[in-house]
């Protein structure tokens, strides 16, 4: 505060008046106070006066900062697909707060979900929050991780990392698996047949296909064939090999039936 005039009282060359900073809790950066001569009653202004200035100096603390998120899962197509991810501060401050994050998991960012990388608090608010969004796609894939946690803090503080662990859960629904050969019939000496298991659409998961064997040739002895076709996670397609067994008998010929 400082009141708007000085009065130099007859007989003598000067006098003062106090300027007092306010005190507030506010953790705000540095001001000046700018003072000069606006008018004189009595007396002119010398041409040599010059503003003055003046500097107060902040001592209040930085704002302590909390991270906190709205839901713990979310869903990847449909449902609730995001979440907030909030920052709050333990006291208003005269400057803007920015909360830098850093993110892992099994998610991947901008391929499963979106998160800014940064959350500003902006001067003379206690908060501020952005928005983490599942990016749907029709994969049917495990549960996946999106981590998160505090890195760097600017014009505020943190007791620590803080980190957060939201869950992406997947609703897509299981492919459906066609089973097809290469070759309906094979000669006993050194014939194969390529058996093939292809999905409707890639899984992001490894899918095991089991396999039923009937018919009048005997596993193992007429024929030999991988019971199971494992198809790995990325991939449309595998394939096991169907060989027959050569033998010395003098045999009608014989059938393999296979089913999943």
């Amino acid at each position: 505060s400082l009141t708007g005039q000085i009065t130099i009282p007859t007989g003598k060359i000067s006098a003062a008046i106090t300027l007092s900073a306010s005190i507030d809790p506010l953790d705000e950066n540095d001001e000046v106070v700018t003072v000069d001569i606006q008018s004189v009653v009595n007396g002119a202004k010398s041409t040599a006066a010059l503003a003055r200035t003046v500097t107060i100096m902040d001592d209040d603390d930085f704002p302590a900062v909390t991270l906190s998120v709205g839901a713990s899962s979310i869903e990847e197509n449909t449902g609730a697909t995001t979440t907030p991810v909030t920052v709050r501060l333990s006291a208003l401050s005269g400057r803007d707060v920015t909360v830098f994050l850093s993110k892992s998991g099994t998610a991947t960012e901008n391929t499963d979900y979106t998160l800014p990388t940064s959350i500003t608090v902006s001067a003379g608010t206690f908060s501020s929050f952005v928005t983490l969004s599942a990016i749907g796609d029709p994969i049917n894939e495990d549960l996946e991780t999106a981590i998160f946690q505090i890195s760097t803090v600017t014009n505020g503080t943190t007791s620590g990392p803080q980190q957060k662990i939201v869950s992406i859960i997947n609703d897509d629904l299981p492919p459906t698996v066609t089973l097809s050969v290469d070759s309906t019939s094979i000669n006993e000496t050194g014939g194969i047949a390529n058996v093939t298991a292809t999905l409707s659409l890639v899984s992001g998961r490894k899918v095991t296909v089991t396999l039923s064997k009937q018919g009048t040739a005997s596993d193992n002895t007429d024929y030999t064939l991988n019971g199971t076709i494992t198809i790995t996670q990325g991939n449309g397609s595998a394939t096991v090999t169907l060989a027959a067994t050569h033998d010395l008998l003098n045999e009608a010929e014989e059938t393999v039936i296979l089913d999943i």
